[in-house]
Formats: structure tokens, C-alpha cells, sequence
């Protein structure tokens, strides 16, 4: 197996909400309801009553070891890990991996913990509609500089859900521009023709996504569901319609939500909207949020306006049209599934924290929430630079530029190095002894002698210039090799793992990736918090 090294890292993010609920803060905590966040602690089982509401048809896919545990859930005998993420163009970035593979790890911990059979499953948001967000991959072209590739919304579709949308007409030119682009070894060409094969015209952005990723994960049990799914939306139809019975409660839950993060001093997640009800409608427009007061609803901030009980009769006759918006997927999701704990990203997480009013209106018990695993994937050529050069991976994360400025410093010629700092000192001593005499003899001078003395320190600071441009002209190759070694870890300054594609890596690695990733989740013990697992900030990419 290549010797592949996944370092844990802290889950990327700006900001402090995040960092303060992992690293256990008792005020932010309280954000959510006891235990929520205690990976110490076993999560609940799932209320009886709370079987599973989706239809087997909306499970768009299975893995095959995941087929006799997806059979127990329907029946009711089996419980849920949930993760998800938006149908993301050739699979999205290493995260999404990430993410699965922790999710069936916990799966797994839980079933121990619990009892019950318990299956790990993907809920492909394909109702988003933010094509920017999910519709582009990074890449490290063959220089390993990074490259982006994107998509735009066929015409008649911008503005509408991803997920049901078609390629376009010339996917198949672009899949194959990405394959074409990466460093291939032998070992990963199976997986680029798969991708290739999934990725055609005809097909829509969640059939390729869900092919790609079931691919990735056929070795362990899994399922996927579909957002938008025709069943899955028929079986929410009485979940939208409690929803709008009493949208202004939801409105306030959100804002009661919300103002509990503020008042903590922390930016929220998600944007309160001022009655924006949590569900969205499909019109001949896109896909539009409801708004209201009381007994009328608008489709749209200026569409049209309908009376409530003619919307309730509309989501009775026909529930297809209508999603959920971020704010009530959480809850609709446990409350279609079994849902014994979710497994989420530091942005995923932020929002969550405004969300516990929502649940608590709509009766439905929010799952353990356990964050998803997070690494730095080192090859050998980069673990061997980073061991030559005494750089720890982390100081790359600007690039390489101050590991570069202190490769130089460990590098001048120590000789040269101790005889300038002598002279250095040397200059200082004199000048402060001139100084003092001038103070005595001709105080007048004192501003001329300290002139001379910026001028001698300039000059040294100048040849100490030459002699780290000489060093570094010396050193290039290690120069290069540590910027070449940014390049893969911190691709312009971005974690590896949300910049680059899983198939970065599957084409250099082939199998051998999927089974360091797996090794390395299985050996980070997921179901215990830790100083690791810090750092993580809100208002990050939901991930």
C-alpha cells in the first residue's frame, strides 16, 4: 500500500462559536439541548414513533453491504446516521469523502453502543439551488498548480434546484479537460474511467454525484437519498403542511434561534428573514421562498400572494413543488428517518446551533450531533521535503513563504552567519560609545552620529540581503520542493481538503487512498472529542 500519511487537523473556519462548542464553553453549549454535543455520552434511540417515512424508491442507492441494514431500517428495526451534502460537480472536494467515511465509522460505534442495527445515510441535498456553490472542483494540474473547472445551469434551468438538472450538452469534454489534467498513475486509471463513464450527457447532477460517491464507498454499508426526489418530497407533504399551519411560530422559533447566538456574542450562521417561512416552492421562475403574515402567503418576496388555506390544500393535492429551506432540513430529515446522531461540518454545525427552538416547535428531538473528521493527506515526496527541510506541515498554510524565510535563516553558512552577527555587535558597541562622547563633547552631533549609525545598520541589512539571496539561490531545489509541498497541502492558502478533488488523489493512488482514509478514520476514535477536533469557527462553508 502507498505509504500515504493522513495528519488530523482541526476543521478549517475563521471565527470562534465552533471552537468554543467542541472545545465544551458551558454558555455556548447551551445553544443546544443537554448531551447534544457529548460524544462521551451514547445518543438517544430514535422515538418509536419516529419510523422511517421514506419510501424505499427515494433510497436512490445502496451499497451492498449497507442493503440488509437499509431493509431493517424501513421495517423499523434499524436507526440512522445522517450526513449529507449538495450533489457536487465530479463528487465535490476531499471533505465529502471525509465526511462519509465518518459517518460510517459512527454508524458502526452506534450500533455497538445502542443495540440496533444502525446504517450510515447520505442525504443528497439536490433542492439547493446555489449552482456557484456546487457546480466547480478545484484540481492540481500537473505542475500541481491549482486549477478550477465549472459549469454553468443549463439556460432554462438557473435558478432551479441542482440536483434534477441535466449535464450539459458538453460534460463529457469536461470531465475529460479534468481527467486530462491531473498526474495519473496506473493505479488510479479504473477510477478515472468510472468517473468519465458517470459523467455524460443525459444524466442529471445527483445520478452522476450519487454513482461517483456510492463508487468511492462500495466497500462499506451505506445509502443514499434524494432530496428531491419525487417520493421523498410526497412523503414531506405533511411535514410542510404543519410547517405552514403555524408559519409565524416557525418565524419566531428561527428568530428566538437566532437571537440566542447573538446575545452570546457570536455572528450567526444563517440569515434571519423576517417572515420568510422555511419552505420553498417551484414556480416557472425557479425556485422561490414562501413569505407571510397570519392568513396569506407569498411565493416569493413580490409574487404571488395566496390565502394559507388554499396553500395547505395545494401541498395536500401536490407536494412535489416544495422543499425545505436550511433552516427546517435538519428537523424534516429526523423527521422522515431514524435519525440517531448526524455527522457534520464546521458550518453545518454553526447553523445548527440556531435551530433548537425549530425542532422543539415541530416535535421532533435533534440527534446527536458528532463533527466530521478532518485531514491532511501527505504523499511520500511530500513527507519526505517536509522531513529534509524540518518543516511541519501546518507552517505551509500561508504558502510557504515564512517556512522558505526560515529554510534561509538554518541555512546560511554558519561562519558567515557568526561573523556578522559580531560585527553587528561590534557596530552597535562603537556607535554607542561615540555616542556617549559626542553627548559630552559636541551634544550638536549627536542626530548626525545617529544618521551614521541607521546608515552602517542599513548597509549591514543589505549585505545580509545578498547573503540570503546567495543561500536561497543555494537552496533552491528545497525552496521549490516546500513550495511545491504548499501547493499540495494548502492549495492558495486553502485546506487540501476543501480545495482539491478526491480524484487528485485517486488518480496518483488509486485503491490504496480509500483504505488509508478508512484506516485513518477507524484510528482516530470519531466518537471521542478531543483538543483535535478544535478550532473550528462559524460562519464557515458549510461542510
Amino acid at each position: 500500500m502507498t505509504p500515504l500519511v493522513f495528519e488530523t487537523q482541526r476543521l478549517a473556519g475563521p471565527g470562534g462559536l465552533v471552537a468554543d462548542l467542541l472545545n465544551g464553553d458551558p454558555e455556548a453549549l447551551r445553544l443546544f439541548p443537554p448531551g447534544v454535543l457529548d460524544a462521551t455520552v451514547a445518543p438517544v434511540v430514535p422515538d418509536p414513533a419516529n419510523e422511517c417515512r421514506i419510501p424505499k424508491q427515494a433510497f436512490v442507492r445502496v451499497t451492498t453491504p449497507g442493503r440488509e441494514r437499509l431493509g431493517r431500517v424501513i421495517s423499523g428495526e434499524g436507526i440512522v446516521v445522517s450526513t449529507g451534502q449538495q450533489p457536487q460537480l465530479f463528487g465535490g472536494p476531499l471533505y465529502v469523502l471525509y465526511k462519509a467515511l465518518t459517518a460510517v465509522h459512527t454508524a458502526s460505534v452506534i450500533e455497538k453502543q445502542l443495540g440496533r442495527p444502525c446504517l450510515a445515510v447520505f442525504w443528497v441535498a439536490g433542492d439547493d439551488h446555489d449552482w456557484n456553490e456546487v457546480a466547480s472542483i478545484g484540481l492540481l494540474d500537473r505542475e500541481e498548480r491549482l486549477r478550477k473547472l465549472a459549469v454553468a445551469p443549463v439556460e432554462e434551468r438557473a435558478g432551479r434546484s441542482v440536483g434534477p438538472s441535466p449535464l450539459p450538452d458538453d460534460i463529457d469534454e469536461i470531465a475529460r479537460q479534468f481527467c486530462d489534467s491531473m498526474e495519473r498513475r496506473d493505479a488510479g486509471d479504473p477510477w478515472i474511467d468510472s468517473l468519465l463513464d458517470s459523467y455524460r450527457p443525459g444524466r442529471t447532477f445527483t445520478e452522476a454525484f450519487v454513482e461517483v460517491v456510492s463508487g468511492w464507498l462500495a466497500g462499506w454499508p451505506i445509502a443514499f437519498v434524494d432530496s428531491a426526489h419525487p417520493e421523498l418530497r410526497r412523503a414531506a407533504g405533511p411535514f410542510y403542511r404543519a410547517v405552514l399551519e403555524n408559519h409565524e411560530s416557525a418565524d419566531g422559533a428561527l428568530a428566538a434561534g437566532t437571537s440566542s447566538v447573538t446575545d452570546l456574542g457570536y455572528r450567526p450562521q444563517l440569515t434571519y428573514l423576517e417572515n420568510a417561512v422555511p419552505v420553498f416552492r417551484d414556480t416557472d421562475e425557479g425556485r422561490s421562498r414562501l413569505y407571510g403574515t397570519r392568513l396569506t402567503l407569498r411565493i416569493g418576496r413580490g409574487g404571488e400572494s395566496r390565502p394559507l388555506g388554499e396553500m395547505l390544500a395545494d401541498i395536500a393535492s401536490d407536494p412535489i413543488p416544495y422543499s425545505p429551506s436550511a433552516a427546517l432540513r435538519p428537523a424534516l430529515e429526523s423527521w422522515l428517518l431514524p435519525v440517531a446522531a448526524t455527522v457534520l461540518g464546521p458550518g453545518e454545525i454553526a447553523y445548527w446551533s440556531q435551530l433548537s427552538p425549530t425542532f422543539d416547535l415541530l416535535g421532533v428531538t435533534m440527534p446527536a450531533i458528532r463533527p466530521r473528521r478532518s485531514w491532511r493527506v501527505l504523499e511520500p515526496r511530500v513527507s519526505r521535503v517536509l522531513e529534509k527541510t524540518g518543516v511541519d506541515a501546518e507552517d505551509l498554510s500561508d504558502g510557504g513563504t515564512a517556512a522558505v524565510v526560515g529554510l534561509v535563516e538554518r541555512s546560511r553558512p554558519r561562519a558567515v552567519e557568526e561573523a556578522l552577527l559580531q560585527l553587528e555587535n561590534r557596530v552597535e558597541e562603537e556607535f554607542r560609545l561615540l555616542e556617549d562622547t559626542v553627548g559630552t563633547d559636541l551634544p550638536g552631533l549627536r542626530s548626525a552620529v545617529g544618521k551614521s549609525r541607521s546608515q552602517a545598520f542599513a548597509g549591514l541589512a543589505g549585505f545580509r540581503r545578498t547573503l540570503d539571496s546567495a543561500t536561497r539561490k543555494r537552496e533552491e531545489t528545497a525552496v521549490a520542493q516546500l513550495r511545491r509541498a504548499a501547493d499540495n497541502l494548502y492549495p492558495e492558502g486553502t485546506p487540501q481538503e476543501r480545495a482539491l478533488s478526491v480524484y487528485v488523489l485517486l488518480a496518483r493512488h488509486g485503491d490504496s487512498f480509500l483504505h488509508s482514509a478508512w484506516d485513518a478514520t477507524l484510528n482516530g476514535n470519531p466518537e471521542v472529542l478531543s483538543d483535535e477536533t478544535g478550532g473550528v469557527a462559524g460562519n464557515a462553508a458549510a461542510e
